[in-house]
C-alpha cells in the first residue's frame, strides 16, 4: 500500500508546470501488430525522459479503459516538453515518423493517437489531496500543507498564492 500523506495538502506548484495528456485508441482490435509497437514506444519514452533528471520530465502515471491508453505526465516547463518532442536523438521524433509511415492517417488505421497540453500557472490550478498518498500535481511538484492563504479553493486560486 502507498504511503498515506495525512492531513490536507495541496501541490507546491512554481511559476509554470505543464500537464500533459497522451493516449492511443484501438481502432482494430486484432490488428495486435499495428497498436502494440505504439504502445511499447510510449513505455521506452517514458523511461527515457524518467533517467534524464535534466529533461524537465516531473513524473507520469499510465490509465487504461477499455481501448484506451492515457499516460498523464508533468513536465517543469513547455519549453522542455517541446525540445524533448523535437530532438531527433531522443526517442519521441523517430517513434512519430514510424506512427506515420507504419498505421497513416487514412480511414481504417489500427491505432489513433491524441495529445492535450496545459500549461498550469500559479492561480489557475487548484488542487486538493486529503489523507492521499502521493498523485497527481501533487506528486509531480510536492505538496504543501494547505494551511493559511492555501487554507481554501478561493485563496489557492489567488495568483499571488499559488507558488512560494
Amino acid at each position: 500500500m502507498a504511503d498515506i500523506i495525512w492531513g490536507r495538502h495541496t501541490a507546491n506548484l512554481g511559476p509554470e508546470a505543464v500537464l500533459f495528456l497522451i493516449g492511443m485508441r484501438v481502432n482494430r482490435l486484432f490488428a495486435i501488430g499495428k497498436w502494440l509497437p505504439v504502445a511499447n514506444s510510449m513505455g521506452r519514452m517514458l523511461a527515457e525522459v524518467g533517467r534524464d533528471s535534466n529533461s524537465g520530465f516531473l513524473g507520469a502515471r499510465t490509465w487504461w479503459s477499455g481501448r484506451n491508453i492515457l499516460v498523464q505526465q508533468y513536465w517543469r516547463s513547455t519549453d522542455d516538453l517541446i525540445a524533448y518532442a523535437h530532438d531527433s536523438t531522443r526517442q519521441h521524433r523517430p517513434a512519430w515518423t514510424a506512427f506515420f509511415k507504419m498505421v497513416g492517417t487514412g480511414e481504417g488505421a489500427a491505432v489513433g493517437i491524441w495529445h492535450e497540453t496545459i500549461r498550469l500557472a500559479p492561480g489557475s490550478v487548484e488542487t486538493i489531496y486529503g489523507n492521499m498518498p502521493h498523485l497527481g500535481l501533487g506528486q509531480a511538484v510536492g505538496l504543501v500543507p494547505a494551511t493559511g492563504n492555501r487554507e481554501s479553493a478561493a485563496k489557492r486560486l489567488a495568483p499571488e498564492n499559488g507558488s512560494d
